[in-house]
């Protein structure tokens, strides 16, 4: 028998926690057969966006460019010497931290003309403290297993070999699906009317779950098998 039994084990730890933040996607569309005219109702409708954004300063936390397009565009079958229709859209990622109103502002950017709105996408900060403490739960899982095997041997943990992070997981429920401005389909969860021609909806965040593993290895004193009772349930 080896002078240093050693004893392998997997600690887990699952976490459900509230989301830390929000994302939502802004996306705004001009289409125009004179380009100067596209780019100037995209600046327009970019500026409307702004400016509902610019009314919610306690919920967002910052506000992101994520792509601009114009191009020329023939519709139906491509015929020589035929005008183009110029074709525009600007793109916009925004950060939300206060959720009591991002119902309202999904709904006023929804409202705006030629105007898209995808989310809202649930998440947790890079650096949320959640993600330590999963990590330390896991482990204290892995050393309680050991001592359940140890002492189940007759044995003492007497100490540890290796530790490895196998997995490190964030997943969600219900993310957002996808709102367009004055379009028939339903909206998601609760619709509360505010007034004759305004709407904001209830959105509920969805839980994050948060996973970790690890692998250890401890080495243990010498088992007292002749004191296992094997009988017992």
């Amino acid at each position: 028998m080896s002078e240093h039994p050693t004893l392998a084990v997997r600690g887990e730890a699952v976490l459900e926690v509230d989301p830390e933040i929000a994302r939502i996607e802004v996306s705004v569309a001009a289409v125009d057969r004179d380009r100067a005219k596209t780019l100037t109702l995209l600046n327009e409708r970019a500026m409307a966006i702004d400016k509902v954004l610019a009314g919610f300063p306690d919920a967002i936390e910052k506000t992101e460019t994520s792509g601009i397009r114009v191009s020329p565009q023939l519709s139906g079958r491509a015929v020589r010497d035929q005008a183009p229709r110029y074709h525009g859209a600007v793109y916009q990622t925004v950060t939300v931290h206060g959720f009591d109103r991002l119902g309202e502002l999904m709904a006023q950017l929804a409202d705006q003309e030629r105007t898209e709105v995808g989310g809202p996408w649930w998440e947790l900060r890079p650096g949320s403290p959640v993600y330590a403490q999963v990590r330390v739960s896991a482990v204290k899982d892995a050393v309680r297993r050991a001592r359940d095997y140890a002492a189940a041997l007759g044995s003492d943990l007497t100490g540890l070999l290796e530790l490895a992070d196998v997995r490190l997981l964030s997943d969600s429920r219900g993310q957002g699906e996808m709102l367009t401005a004055r379009s028939p389909a339903p909206l998601p969860h609760r619709v509360r009317a505010t007034a004759p021609e305004e709407f904001s909806m209830d959105l509920i965040p969805a839980k994050q779950v948060v996973r970790a593993t690890v692998e250890a290895r401890f080495t243990i004193s010498q088992p007292d098998l002749a004191a296992v009772d094997t009988d017992a349930e």
